[in-house]
């Protein structure tokens, strides 16, 4: 896995989640809380427009976690991808997706094998209402390149039955890039 067991960091429920309890700014905390596209949203409100730099893309196995969530059998054959989201050619976050195969039409999993369109902007794109539940944020503590890096976990519902769990890592010059936009208002 991308970016280790999904029980390491402390997951929190956003509605139970509190910004200011962690010293968070408004800005990130929308980010961090977003319901809807979180790459459409930061087009929207920050101009950051992403590109999908795909790192691996494979047919595995549901974790027993994973399988609880996305409310399937453990060990049931899933679609794993993992990819990092650009702007201007730097990282601003990286994501892993996984998505149960008996629901995945065959040709989103050609979409997604391409690597050129992030996941949600895939499921729009065709016409597909989207929704995102069991929302999470964590940062995580561990050592390592994730270090103090804050994260979301979800799970994304088409209404065609395609079904992901969704765990976006952010990385510092996500916030930076969001400083800037933020500051520029102001002036």
């Amino acid at each position: 896995m991308f970016f280790g067991p999904l029980t390491s960091p402390h997951w929190e429920p956003v509605r139970h989640w509190s910004a200011a309890e962690h010293g968070v700014s408004s800005a990130v905390a929308g980010v961090l809380t977003v319901a809807g596209s979180l790459t459409r949203f930061l087009a929207r409100h920050h101009q950051i427009h992403l590109d999908v730099q795909l790192h691996e893309q494979l047919v595995d196995k549901t974790t027993p976690e994973e399988a609880k969530t996305l409310n399937c059998t453990p060990g049931a054959p899933a679609l794993r991808r993992n990819v990092s989201l650009l702007h201007r050619g730097t990282v601003m976050f990286d994501a892993e997706s996984v998505l149960p195969l008996d629901t995945l039409p065959t040709d989103l999993m050609q979409d997604l094998q391409e690597g050129k369109k992030p996941l949600g902007n895939l499921l729009l794109d065709r016409g597909l209402s989207l929704s995102r539940s069991d929302l999470s944020v964590a940062r995580f503590t561990e050592k390592g390149r994730f270090h103090g890096c804050w994260a979301r976990r979800s799970v994304l519902r088409s209404d065609s039955g395609t079904r992901a769990l969704v765990v976006e890592v952010f990385r510092s010059d996500m916030w930076k890039r969001i400083d800037t936009v933020t500051e520029r208002r102001r002036t």
